[in-house]
């Protein structure tokens, strides 16, 4: 369980963090939308994989898709303090 919660902190941390890279807020945001997308691809690998593998690969897609939506607002919170 906590290494989930640990994981979900770094997707989220690695984010935010690579949403510094580019200028404005529309190229900010595509980390955390592209981090949604793979997460999705990795959820449905997932079930093409199957048995443990697959359940391990579908958790850490759900803690990805988790990290990117709690990014998201926070990027968009960052730019707004950034701004002013």
């Amino acid at each position: 369980m906590w290494s989930l919660v640990a994981l979900t902190l770094f997707f989220m941390i690695a984010a935010i963090l690579l949403s510094f890279i580019p200028k404005g807020l529309g190229k900010k945001i595509l980390f955390p939308i592209a981090f949604v997308f793979v997460s999705i691809i990795l959820f449905f690998t997932s079930f093409l994989i199957g048995r443990w593998e697959g359940m391990g690969l579908g958790a850490v897609s759900v803690s990805l898709f988790v990290a990117s939506i709690i990014a998201l607002p926070a990027i968009v919170l960052l730019n707004k303090k950034e701004n002013q």
